[in-house]
């Protein structure tokens, strides 16, 4: 049952035990250093049929293409202890509590997302298909309510719905938004092609749509007329949320890819349902499941790649082992770059100058996330904990409940784990600096503001805070990044 005593005043600050954990940048900026032609060793006897440079969801789900279509000789390479890059995950305790550290969830991907569709069904997370062809979700994956909730005026209201206690014009302006949104659904251009569709490269290329590119989210919202602060903040935090970047820094046909090509209109939701599919440790679910189909020796964890040149007809990759400081060179036939783009520009030495500039100036958003250990579930009087927390016009994107999928979230007794997600959006390298420079107790003390906010008197219940920095999470898809001059070029 929900405690109802009166908390503690609020602290001054918070004293509250945990590490920053996968901390590598350090060791990751060494890419920025030439390596001396004499520490790069001769390569070793094998020659792979490709090398896959990065083991986020990109690199494995390469390594998986290639190991269910009967190529066993590759190998993928990455910087961190486990595979998945943002979508790893982590587990703690004695009952094994999995989390989240990163990416968490995925849409009902539309009919159009051949690639995404072949990986869902092999782990089947798709089980079946309608008769117009709309992928059927496993129901063991499907995000159980309550979903999410949003705290606002001092209070929990369900859903993220900032228009119950605004005004007339606010509740106006969103169901103009909603009209809107399911016209570009909808749309589709002289090429026959949606105009927002998953993947990003089958969308029309009408020049009406591609326009679109040209200007913010927050330019297309004003022109719209649309002035209302509870529809800015709500479709604010939909981009931060997938994107990183705010309504008045990222492309509007971004902006308005995030609902329209997804069938989030509720007028479509009898012939094409959208459901959220959420697992205990997030999208590490989907990179583990993938994983699977290859080898442990498929695998090079801890590796900084350092270099990436072609000899002859063979490509030479040199690597360090970050726990060993050894270096080896390996020699395939293919490389496949999954890595970082603005990485690429140090370690291959004969891109042209022009591709070399245009992947120094991808910009990449910082983020933080944290778990909070708890001895039991925060309660709330006026509602249940949801899977998805988050406040209003706080910098922080809120918190999820990660056994919100195992768990009652009525028993709040026993150890859990939430994890907190903050992205600096707002000047991206003076953050990343900060980041990067301030300790443990400054960030937890960040974190815990807000969830003192939404709980007065957890700190009480908290029994460690471990942090991640993720110092270049996310690519910041700004005006022209997507349909610009120089998308070729980024390949």
């Amino acid at each position: 049952m929900p405690r109802c005593s009166s908390p503690s005043p609020k602290p001054a600050t918070f004293n509250i035990p945990g590490e920053i954990v996968g901390e590598s940048s350090g060791i990751g900026h060494l890419v920025r250093q030439p390596i001396a032609e004499a520490l790069i060793p001769p390569p070793n006897g094998k020659r792979y049929s490709a090398i896959i440079i990065g083991g986020g969801v990109s690199g494995v789900s390469a390594g998986w293409k290639l190991a269910r279509s009967g190529v066993t000789d590759f190998v993928i390479l990455d910087l961190g202890d486990q595979l998945g890059g943002t979508s790893i995950s982590g587990n703690v305790g004695a009952n094994g509590i999995a989390f989240p550290w990163g990416a968490h969830y995925i849409n009902t991907p539309p009919m159009e997302a051949d690639c995404i569709l072949e990986v869902l069904e092999d782990l089947q997370v798709v089980v079946d298909y309608t008769s117009l062809g709309w992928p059927i979700m496993n129901p063991d994956y499907i995000l159980r309510e309550p979903a999410e909730r949003l705290f606002i005026e001092n209070r929990w209201v369900e859903h993220l719905d900032p228009f119950s206690t605004g005004t007339q014009e606010d509740q106006q302006a969103f169901e103009e938004f909603q009209t809107d949104m399911l016209r570009w659904t909808l749309y589709r251009g002289a090429d026959q092609h949606r105009a927002f569709m998953l993947p990003l490269e089958y969308s029309s290329a009408d020049p009406e749509v591609r326009a679109l590119d040209k200007i913010t989210m927050r330019e297309y919202m004003r022109q719209k007329g649309w002035n209302s602060e509870r529809l800015d903040w709500f479709v604010n935090y939909g981009c931060r949320d997938d994107y990183a970047c705010p309504i008045d820094e990222v492309s509007a046909w971004v902006g308005i890819h995030y609902y329209a090509c997804r069938y989030y209109a509720d007028q479509l939701q009898d012939r094409f349902p959208v459901h959220t599919v959420t697992w205990p440790e997030g999208n590490a679910f989907l990179v583990n499941g993938m994983a699977r189909r290859f080898s442990s020796a498929n695998v090079r964890l801890n590796a900084l790649v350092l270099s990436i040149r072609q000899q002859g007809e063979e490509i030479l990759v040199t690597f360090m082992d970050t726990q060993t400081r050894q270096f080896t060179t390996l020699r395939s036939h293919t490389v496949i770059y999954a890595g970082q783009k603005h990485i690429a520009s140090y370690i291959i030495p004969n891109l042209p100058d022009d591709q070399k500039a245009v992947f120094q100036e991808c910009e990449y958003t910082p983020w933080l996330t944290g778990s909070i250990h708890l001895k039991r579930l925060p309660q709330t009087k006026q509602s249940v904990l949801a899977w998805d927390n988050v406040m209003y016009e706080s910098e922080g994107l809120g918190y999820i409940a990660a056994e919100h999928q195992t768990r009652d979230a009525a028993d709040g007794e026993g150890p859990s784990v939430l994890t907190y997600y903050l992205p600096f959006d707002r000047e991206p390298d003076i953050k990343r600096r900060e980041l990067l420079d301030k300790g443990h107790d400054f960030w937890v003390n960040a974190i815990m503001k807000d969830l003192w906010e939404m709980h007065p008197g957890i700190e009480k219940d908290i029994t460690r805070i471990d942090l991640y920095k993720w110092g270049h999470a996310m690519i910041r898809p700004t005006p022209n990044f997507i349909w610009g001059p120089d998308r070729a070029l980024r390949g």
